[in-house]
């Protein structure tokens, strides 16, 4: 058994529904954390109490809640929100991972993840897949191989620290995969390693709504506008059918609301670079081109960074 330490910091804001899956699929996981440090997020409901009464079974629970201006940011306040629980983590750690407070995990999902990141010291970055329950069934929710969910991803500690943390604004799952490719790290989520994420990304206020932040969250983080065109069309297969198309409003919105934009211009390039390399189909061995049940398999391909 590897003796890598890992710690998990996980915002929570009104998730009393979700969170005691959450804590059981952590608790029984084959390498606990040594640190699991929940962050109430000014939540309206019991998530604050369940986190205490929580804490009190497990060891390894530190529950945090913060203060002030109840108003939720999207973007920048959950890096906000991730950070002060990160201020609280007082071991060292090999592994620092973020974590939703709506995603349940297999039983070896860390084992898992601490042995690919063992056996490739290069690989700074990785996450499993992520699924949404749909009609009874796990639907996989596409992504390319480089890119690591954003509802539970490692980060080796070197890699956390050459990227410098998150970036507070809209994007910034995007941008920490792009910034660690950008220091040479590699970063993957891997095909056989199933995640469970009880909510759809982007629908906590509403998937038009939604729709329209990943399309603000492309101008944050200057993605290439042929991109925006390409990933609206690309997601238009996923349910609810078409609505991805609203994508390109919510960027073209920025331009006259300018909301604050990367001001890493070299990264900037760096990600439109990889972004015209996708559309012109040069990583397609590396994505998911159509949604796939968790019965389905796929084989794994060598990810070069």
């Amino acid at each position: 058994m590897s003796n890598k330490r890992y710690a998990i910091i996980t915002p929570a804001y009104n998730e009393a529904e979700f969170l005691p899956d959450v804590i059981s699929s952590i608790a029984d996981q084959s390498v606990r954390p040594v640190k699991w440090i929940i962050v109430d997020d000014r939540s309206g409901d019991t998530t604050w109490d369940l986190i205490c009464s929580e804490s009190k079974k497990h060891d390894f629970i530190v529950p945090v809640q913060i203060s002030g201006d109840k108003e939720r940011l999207v973007g920048a306040n959950v890096v906000h929100v991730f950070n002060a629980g990160l201020e609280k983590l007082s071991v060292d750690v090999d592994f620092i991972v973020k974590m939703d407070a709506d995603v349940t995990l297999p039983l070896t999902y860390f084992e898992t993840i601490i042995d690919q990141l063992e056996k490739d010291p290069a690989l700074g970055m990785v996450s499993g897949k992520t699924y949404i329950e749909r009609n009874g069934q796990w639907v996989l929710e596409r992504i390319p191989d480089t890119h690591v969910s954003g509802a539970c991803k490692a980060y080796r500690a070197q890699c956390f620290a050459d990227i410098g943390g998150l970036k507070p604004f809209l994007g910034w799952d995007i941008l920490d995969g792009a910034k660690a490719r950008m220091e040479g790290w590699k970063t993957r989520s891997l095909r056989d390693l199933p995640l469970y994420h009880m909510r759809m990304s982007s629908s906590a206020r509403g998937m038009f709504r939604g729709r329209l932040r990943t399309g603000k969250a492309m101008y944050t983080i200057r993605a290439h506008p042929m991109f925006v065109l390409g990933k609206s069309v690309f997601r238009a297969i996923e349910r609810p059918y078409l609505s991805s198309l609203v994508i390109p409003f919510g960027y073209l919105g920025c331009f006259f609301t300018r909301p604050e934009r990367l001001d890493d211009l070299a990264l900037g390039k760096f990600l439109r670079k990889e972004q015209v390399s996708r559309l012109l189909g040069k990583t397609r061995l590396m994505e998911e081109l159509t949604p796939r049940k968790l019965d389905e398999t796929s084989n794994e391909v060598e990810i070069n960074g």
